[in-house]
């Protein structure tokens, strides 16, 4: 486990409230005039605290989801994609914002595209709080939204965890 005070603080609480807001009121803006259902689907374990402080940033009426997507199996070692628990919400004819921590390899993401749009939904859409600057650029005909960038630190807090499961409760973002 790590020391809070012995990692280095890489974003604030504030900083992260404030441009999650910013992206929650634009993103809201677009379906101000549309009737299409919007849902919301949180990946779930890393992506919670992320999606509870967006969704509740959207002056929209919304559904949630949640789906549970495994891709590492230590620390940044990518094994094969499983998807533990399957989104219960229909989500055909809909507007669906797919929201998760981090956009790292694309790995994850392009699985949870592919496995969704078979549902026919109106519109994917992708919303990550990170995006590393190297992240290859995948072409899945969706919107792509992400609040920050960051390099190649390995970060953990606000929904990250370290190793053994830690750190997530954390409410800054610290790179380890």
């Amino acid at each position: 486990m790590y020391k809070k005070g012995l990692m280095k603080k890489l974003i604030s609480p504030e900083e992260l409230q404030i441009k999650i807001k910013i992206l929650a009121k634009q993103l809201s803006d677009d379906h101000r005039e549309d009737k299409t259902p919007v849902v919301a689907v949180c990946i779930l374990n890393g992506g919670f605290m992320f999606f509870t402080d967006f969704i509740r940033a959207m002056p929209i009426d919304l559904e949630c989801g949640f789906m549970r997507v495994k891709s590492y199996v230590s620390k940044r070692k990518q094994g094969d994609i499983q998807i533990t628990k399957d989104l219960e919400a229909p989500i055909k004819g809909k507007h669906v914002y797919i929201i998760d921590d981090i956009y790292d390899t694309g790995n994850t993401m392009k699985a949870v595209v592919e496995y969704l749009r078979v549902k026919k939904p109106k519109s994917l859409n992708i919303v990550t709080l990170l995006r590393r600057e190297n992240s290859p650029i995948l072409h899945l005909d969706c919107a792509y939204y992400n609040v920050l960038d960051i390099k190649d630190e390995w970060v953990v807090g606000y929904g990250l965890d370290d190793d053994n499961g830690y750190c997530r409760n954390y409410d800054t973002i610290y790179e380890v």
